[in-house]
């Protein structure tokens, strides 16, 4: 038993002392699909010059390609909707390093359903996926009857971030997760929320959920210059360094064709 101890506690020592991996060193040929870069829609980019200047930082630290996924919510930002969001992006200028597609973060409020009732206006990615969200203080997962009817629909669900939402976070309560999962919806990782920049329950949910394979999908819900820089200096260890790399992967192979 002694021997066996001391073999755990020497892996422990080992692990701590590794060398910690950059993020930004992952990050080459990044295909991400969460941004806030459609400049003076939402809560992001206000301009479009302060799109061009977070794109040229996402470029620098490897970004290829990256959805533009604007809030639609009901009563904020000017209920902005698929037409609006349409006409914007047909007047930004295209970046010479970043690709741009257009797609949009749901909320799932009252208005949902009405959306996806009209299939074709839908802005999703890779065709047929949509991603939602709900707020950032739902205690429990629920709405599972609009996401039932939007899969009847033929549209693939994307949870954005659910390591911040309260259900996961606040109780650590994977039976709340797991309605999700359990329905065959994805989850997409923040990476910030790695990172630390959401609070440290957010991050320790995050890599745990992340090293248990609850995860399919990765995007940086980059709004402002304070993601960009978050990216740019985090760290990450190698066992979850390891762990988001099959995430990136996912992004490029299922939501890139």
């Amino acid at each position: 038993m002694q021997g066996k101890g001391k073999t755990i506690n020497d892996n422990s020592m080992f692990d701590f002392f590794k060398k910690k991996i950059y993020l930004r060193d992952l990050l080459e040929d990044f295909h991400d699909i969460h941004s806030h870069l459609l400049w003076g829609v939402d809560d992001g980019s206000p301009t479009q010059k302060a799109t061009d200047s977070l794109a040229d930082e996402m470029a620098s630290m490897g970004f290829s390609h990256t959805y533009l996924t604007p809030h639609i919510i009901y009563g904020c930002y000017g209920n902005h909707n698929e037409e609006s969001l349409r006409a914007r992006f047909a007047e930004m200028i295209p970046h010479n390093k970043v690709e741009y597609r257009l797609a949009a973060e749901y909320f799932l409020d009252e208005k949902f359903l009405e959306h996806i009732q009209k299939p074709d206006e839908v802005l999703t990615l890779a065709d047929k996926h949509i991603l939602v969200e709900y707020g950032l203080q739902t205690t429990r997962v629920e709405r599972l009857d609009m996401l039932f009817e939007a899969a009847l629909q033929g549209f693939q669900i994307i949870v954005a971030h659910p390591e911040r939402y309260a259900f996961a976070f606040d109780g650590r309560d994977m039976h709340q997760v797991e309605k999700l999962t359990n329905k065959g919806y994805a989850l997409q990782l923040n990476l910030p929320s790695l990172l630390g920049s959401n609070g440290t329950k957010v991050k320790r949910i995050a890599e745990e959920m992340l090293l248990d394979g609850r995860y399919t999908f990765v995007g940086s819900d980059t709004h402002s210059r304070h993601y960009t820089s978050a990216l740019h200096e985090g760290t990450l260890s190698p066992k979850v360094a390891d762990a988001l790399k099959q995430l990136i992967t996912n992004n490029k192979e299922i939501l890139w064709k």
